[in-house]
C-alpha cells in the first residue's frame, strides 16, 4: 500500500489549483477516499464541485480485463455552505477567499460519488484510477484479509484532528505540566511558541502527523472522533480542510487505506445552549456527517453511521456514539469500584452542555437499555462468539487526568461512557480507544480484580492541543482542588485511579537553554501491530509514536526537521483472542533518567520505588517495569534484576 504523493503534487501544480482559497485538485473537490474494506471489496467515494459523471478503473489479481465502472452523481445539500456565521465570515481567513467556488461570486456544491466494489480476491491490492473530467487521479486498495490470516496487520489510531482554516495560523497550548529530566534547564518562561504554545501550527502539525503515519504504512486509521473542530463560521470549511489534508490539496493519507470514525462532539456544532437555533444546527453538523461516511447498518436508520461494526480479518471494530445528552431521570447507575467524581450523580452526560432538550431523535442516547447499549452488547457477543479479537472506539475517554476526565473540571467529560467498562472486561476486549482530553495517556482498569483488565488509550494527539493532566504536581486543576478540601464531597478523589502513563507525566523534557533536545509530548499516533499464529494465538503490540520537532534553539523557537520516534509505553498481549494477557515489555534500565546506565543509583532508586518509596526526582518513576499493568509485583522485580544482568525482560 502505497500514497501517490508524487501523482498528487504532479496533479496540483498541472492545474494550477495549489490556492488554498480554491482548495480542489483538478476536477475533483475531495479525492477518491476508502471505507467499508471486505473479503471482497472496498468502497471508494469522491466528490466533485460539477454534476459530472466520473469513471473508476481497476486492475489487478483475478480480473481478466481491467473493470470500469461509472458513477451517478448524487448532490449532497447538506454540504452547501449555508450558516449565517460561515457566510458572512471575515477576519483572518474570510468566507470569499478560504470557500470553493464553481464560479465567481458562486459557493460550490457537492457531487458525491460513491462505488461499492465487489467481487475481488480477499487481502488482495488492487490499482485503481478515477477519471473525473480532465483529471486522473490513481492509488491502490487492498481488500480485508480473511479472519485465519497469518500476515500482521497495522492500524494507525488518532483523533482530535480537529481541522479548520484558521488553524493555518494558531499554534495551540502546550501544558507546562511536563516534569524535567536532571540537567534540563526547564521550559522557557513566557507565552508564546516554543513556551506555552506549540512548536507548530495545527495545520503544519496534522500534515507532518500525517506523513509520518504514511511512513508507518498502516492498513487502516482508526479515528474516535473530533475529525473537525467545532466551530460556527466554519460550519463547512471545517470539513473542506479536514479534505485538504486527508484526500485533497495537501495530502491523500485516506486515499491509501480504509478509516472507520467515530463522530465527536465537535462535529456536531459548537454547542452551548439549549435555544432551539443551537440545536438546528447540531443537527446539521450530525447530517453532515452523514454524508460523507456510510458505515454497515444498525438496524437503527435515524442513528445510521454513528454506531456500526467493522469486520477486519482477526479484527473487529466496534465504533459507539458517545455524543447524545442524557435526561436527569435516565438514572444512570455506574458499575461498582468505578471511583465516580462526586459531580457525577448530578452531571450524567457526556455534553450536558451542548445537547439539552435536543427535539429531533437522530443522536442516540448510549445509557443501559438504549438501542445503542442493546446493539453493542449484541455485537460484542457475536464477535467474541466468532473468535474475533476486538477494539471499540467511541469519543469521551471515561477515565483521564485530562480535563474532560471527570464532571468534577468538565461539563462535557466522559465519566458517563464508564457504564460500558464492565462490558469491556466481560467480553475481553484488546483495546479501547478514546479522545477528547488531549492527553496522550494509557489507562488499565480490571473492575472485578479477576486478573483479566483492559487498556484504555487516549488518543487525542492529532493535531489540535497538547494539554496536560489536570492533577500535576504543582498545577492542580482548581476544581479538583476545591473538591478534596470539601469533607462533604471525599478527600480521597483522584481524576483517574486507573492512569497508567501519559506523555504529559510520564516523559520528561531536556532543555538545553531554547532548544528541546527530547521529551515530553507532541503530535502522534498509537501503533497497532496485530500478528497471527495461523492457530488461533495472536500478539499485538500497542506503541504511541511522536513527531518529535528538530528545533534550532534559536529566539524564534525554529523548527529544523521531525523524526519519529517511540514514547516509552509499549503493551503487548499475547494469548487467544478471548484471553490476550499482557507479556512483559521492560522500561529502560535507566530508571532516574540521567542516560548514565546501568549505574547503583538506578538499582537503589527502583528498589526504593519497589519497596513504595518516593520518587527521587521531579519526574513520574514507573514501578511496573515489565508494562503488565500488574505493580509492583514479583515479576517487575524479577525483570528488572534479569535487564540488569544483561538477560531478557522476564
Amino acid at each position: 500500500m502505497r500514497s501517490s504523493r508524487l501523482f498528487l503534487a504532479a496533479l496540483v501544480a498541472a492545474t494550477g489549483l495549489a490556492s488554498p482559497a480554491l482548495a480542489t485538485v483538478g476536477d475533483f473537490r475531495v479525492l477518491p477516499y476508502q471505507q467499508n474494506a471486505t473479503l471482497d471489496g472496498m468502497q471508494l467515494t469522491w466528490f466533485t464541485v460539477s454534476n459530472t459523471a466520473g469513471s473508476l478503473t481497476i486492475t489487478g489479481p483475478g480480473l481478466a480485463a481491467p473493470l470500469v465502472l461509472n458513477t451517478t452523481p448524487q448532490l449532497a445539500p447538506v454540504l452547501d455552505y449555508q450558516s449565517a456565521a460561515e457566510l458572512t465570515a471575515g477576519g483572518a481567513f474570510p468566507f470569499s477567499t478560504t470557500a470553493i467556488f464553481q464560479a465567481p461570486g458562486v459557493p460550490a456544491r457537492n457531487w458525491k460519488h460513491a462505488i461499492s466494489v465487489t467481487g475481488l480476491q480477499a487481502d488482495t491490492e488492487y490499482s485503481y484510477t478515477v477519471t473525473q473530467g480532465a483529471s486522473t487521479y490513481s492509488n491502490t486498495f487492498r481488500t480485508a484479509p480473511t479472519p485465519t490470516t497469518a500476515r500482521g496487520i497495522r492500524f494507525a489510531v488518532l483523533s482530535d484532528s480537529e481541522t479548520l482554516v484558521s488553524g493555518r495560523t494558531r499554534n495551540r497550548e502546550w501544558s507546562r505540566s511536563t516534569p524535567q529530566l536532571p540537567g534540563s534547564t526547564g521550559r522557557p518562561t513566557g507565552t508564546g511558541r516554543g513556551r506555552d504554545q506549540y512548536f507548530l501550527t495545527e495545520t503544519l502539525g496534522y500534515q507532518e502527523n500525517i506523513k509520518q503515519i504514511e511512513l508507518r504504512d498502516p492498513d487502516m486509521i482508526i479515528m474516535p472522533g473530533d475529525l473537525i473542530e467545532g466551530t460556527a463560521n466554519e460550519q463547512q470549511r471545517r470539513w473542506d480542510e479536514f479534505w485538504r489534508h486527508n484526500a485533497g490539496q495537501y495530502d491523500d493519507l485516506l486515499s491509501a487505506r480504509p478509516i472507520v470514525a467515530a463522530i465527536g462532539n465537535n462535529c456536531i456544532f459548537n454547542g452551548g445552549s439549549d435555544q432551539a437555533s443551537i440545536n438546528a444546527n447540531v443537527q446539521y453538523a450530525r447530517n453532515q456527517w452523514s454524508a460523507y461516511w456510510d458505515t454497515p447498518a444498525n438496524g437503527q436508520p435515524q442513528f445510521q453511521d454513528l454506531y456500526f461494526r467493522t469486520d477486519y480479518g482477526p479484527v473487529t471494530i466496534i465504533t459507539l456514539c458517545s455524543v447524545g445528552s442524557m435526561d436527569a431521570n435516565d438514572n444512570v447507575g455506574p458499575p461498582a469500584n468505578q471511583f465516580t467524581s462526586p459531580a457525577f450523580p448530578q452531571l450524567l452526560d457526556t455534553n450536558r452542555a451542548w445537547l439539552n432538550a435536543y427535539q429531533f431523535g437522530d443522536i442516540p442516547d448510549f445509557n443501559v437499555g438504549t438501542a445503542q447499549w442493546n446493539w453493542a452488547v449484541q455485537e460484542l457477543a457475536a464477535a467474541r462468539a466468532a473468535g474475533q479479537i476486538i477494539f471499540v472506539q467511541w469519543h469521551h475517554t471515561p477515565f483521564s487526568r485530562g480535563i474532560h476526565g471527570t464532571s468534577v473540571t468538565s461539563p462535557q467529560s466522559g465519566e458517563a461512557m464508564r457504564i460500558y467498562a464492565p462490558l469491556m472486561e466481560q467480553y475481553k476486549v484488546a483495546g479501547v480507544f478514546c479522545g477528547h482530553s488531549e492527553v496522550s495517556e494509557m489507562s488499565y482498569f480490571d473492575l472485578d480484580g479477576d486478573g483479566y483488565g483492559v487498556h484504555l488509550w487516549d488518543v487525542g494527539a492529532a493535531g489540535d492541543g497538547l494539554r496536560g493532566v489536570e492533577d500535576a504536581p504543582g498545577s492542580v486543576n482548581s476544581n479538583i482542588t476545591s473538591w478534596r478540601n470539601n469533607p462533604l464531597s471525599g478527600g480521597v478523589f483522584v481524576p483517574n485511579p486507573f492512569h497508567r502513563w501519559s506523555a504529559d507525566q510520564s516523559e520528561p523534557e531536556q532543555w538545553n537553554g531554547t532548544q528541546l533536545l527530547r521529551g515530553g509530548k507532541h503530535y502522534g499516533f498509537l501503533e497497532v501491530n496485530v500478528q497471527g499464529n495461523g492457530a488461533g494465538e495472536y500478539q499485538i503490540d500497542f506503541q504511541y509514536l511522536h513527531n518529535f520537532p528538530i528545533n534550532a534553539g534559536d529566539a524564534n523557537y525554529t523548527v529544523t526537521g521531525f523524526e519519529l520516534r517511540p514514547y516509552s509505553n509499549v503493551v503487548r498481549l499475547q494469548g487467544p483472542a478471548n484471553n490476550l494477557r499482557p507479556i512483559p515489555v521492560c522500561d529502560t534500565i535507566d530508571v532516574n533518567r540521567d542516560n548514565v546506565f546501568p549505574d547503583d543509583r538506578d538499582v537503589t532508586e527502583f528498589l526504593n520505588l519497589f519497596a513504595g518509596g518516593g520518587c527521587p526526582f521531579p519526574i513520574t518513576c514507573d514501578v511496573d517495569f515489565n508494562n503488565d499493568g500488574v505493580y509492583p509485583d514479583d515479576r517487575d522485580f524479577v525483570a528488572f534484576l534479569s535487564v540488569l544482568a544483561g538477560g531478557p525482560c522476564e
